[in-house]
């Protein structure tokens, strides 16, 4: 039911979504958020990081998802095995701690895509209701007049997984060609398609957090356009002047002592279910992100480090520097990703704040600025805060992250230039990535 104040607009802006979405999308039905991410299920479910689909169903045969998980962990055991035993990394480096943190690479990203393959067939269900959550927020959303554009959603998605995957494997294949081209290796179609798998399950296990939490900065910036559009924060004379969202005009809207008493109820609810969605993200991949996190900083160490080495010896092996700080780019990517989003979820969370208290300033029914006190409690016991509980993803963390490895590269560099006899300086070869 839609208030009454507000129909003709409704019917306006339904109609216009209706027709954006049919003209956007011609073969396609996306209305749901489950729609909505069809495109990425598909490279989950080969990746063995979807063990069951996004809607709730009835766990019958736990016995499949189980063997579905031992595949998936077999698959990535053989990817392990080709790239730490069949790879010679002495043939490949110039440093010998170089060579060392290649191989505990290699280990840890292993034991990194292991650990989440195992761990979704126990959290899947937490993470089929945390889409459930979002998909009853949408049909609130629409009933505030606000709905979620899922064939954009699905539009995006679609382009950018397929991007990923001829970007990633022109990279790998142009990476792998080089190093073989100054090696005494041979080339293997097996090699090329491990490191394809693994890099690519990597961007994967990074990928559907960072997917969620995209869905979730969604859903909260669309809970600050309705509370703008029933509760304005500038009096007029007429009424009371809001701003739907940044970039857009400004309406004139004049809502009763009731319509905005049922309006802020909604609201509530809505952000009260947004909040559990964020402590089942932080209970679901919290852990993955921890380690993705951990590995970024380690290769980043080193990457820096070949990298200043490349920079000085201007060796034969300055390729192999250039290329390994490229690749390690690329793992940084995912996880620079995430923390710009967490930063941005908890942003919305105190806008919505702001704008509780601009429009208790600018009420004048005393019913509505008693529940308006009482949001704003709640606003304060319950902010969305993205964590693994030892830390906030915000851009601390990511100066935090910058601060360390500036001080272990120091250290590197120290012991590089007081030990020069260390360097392996017989290395002809370059690497097609850490």
């Amino acid at each position: 039911m839609i208030l009454p104040k507000f129909k003709a607009q409704s019917r306006l802006r339904q109609g216009n979504a209706n027709t954006s979405s049919r003209i956007k999308m011609l073969w396609f039905n996306v209305v749901t958020i489950y729609e909505s991410l069809r495109p990425l299920y598909y490279p989950l479910k080969i990746c063995g990081l979807a063990p069951g689909p996004f809607h709730r169903t009835k766990r019958r045969y736990r016995w499949r998802e189980r063997l579905y998980a031992a595949v998936a962990a077999s698959g990535y055991s053989w990817a392990f095995y080709v790239n730490f035993f069949m790879q010679n990394f002495s043939y490949l480096q110039s440093s010998s701690l170089i060579v060392v943190i290649c191989y505990v690479f290699t280990v840890f990203l292993f034991l990194i895509e292991i650990f989440t393959v195992l761990r979704s067939v126990t959290v899947w269900p937490k993470v089929q209701r945390l889409f459930r959550k979002q998909h009853e927020v949408d049909q609130s959303l629409r009933w505030l007049n606000v709905p979620i554009n899922h064939a954009g959603c699905h539009r995006r998605l679609t382009v950018t997984i397929w991007a990923v995957l001829i970007l990633l494997t022109a990279a790998v294949l142009v990476s792998y060609r080089r190093a073989i081209s100054k090696s005494a290796l041979g080339f293997s179609s097996t090699r090329l398609l491990t490191y394809l798998v693994q890099s690519l399950g990597y961007a994967l296990v990074v990928g559907l957090p960072i997917v969620v939490v995209l869905l979730l900065k969604c859903r909260f910036r669309a809970v600050n356009d309705a509370f703008r559009m029933y509760f304005p924060t500038t009096p007029t004379s007429g009424g009371f002047l809001t701003t739907t969202a940044p970039g857009h005009t400004a309406e004139t809207a004049v809502c009763s002592e009731k319509e905005q008493l049922t309006v802020l109820r909604q609201i509530k609810i809505l952000h009260d279910k947004l909040n559990d969605v964020v402590e089942l993200v932080n209970y679901c991949f919290s852990v993955q992100i921890t380690f993705c996190v951990g590995l970024c900083f380690v290769i980043g160490v080193v990457c820096s480090f070949g990298l200043f080495r490349a920079f000085i010896y201007r060796n034969e092996l300055f390729y192999m520097g250039v290329l390994n700080f490229i690749w390690y780019m690329y793992y940084l990517f995912f996880v620079l990703f995430f923390i710009a989003v967490g930063s941005k979820i908890t942003r919305e969370g105190k806008r919505i704040g702001v704008l509780v208290h601009k429009a208790i300033n600018c009420s004048t029914s005393t019913a509505v600025i008693n529940e308006l006190n009482i949001f704003s409690q709640q606003l304060l016991h319950r902010s969305p805060v993205i964590t693994c509980g030892l830390f906030v993803y915000d851009w601390t963390l990511l100066y935090t992250m910058i601060g360390a490895t500036a001080t272990y590269l120091i250290i590197l560099i120290q012991f590089d230039v007081s030990f020069p006899n260390l360097v392996n300086v017989n290395g002809t070869a370059t690497s097609p990535g850490v």
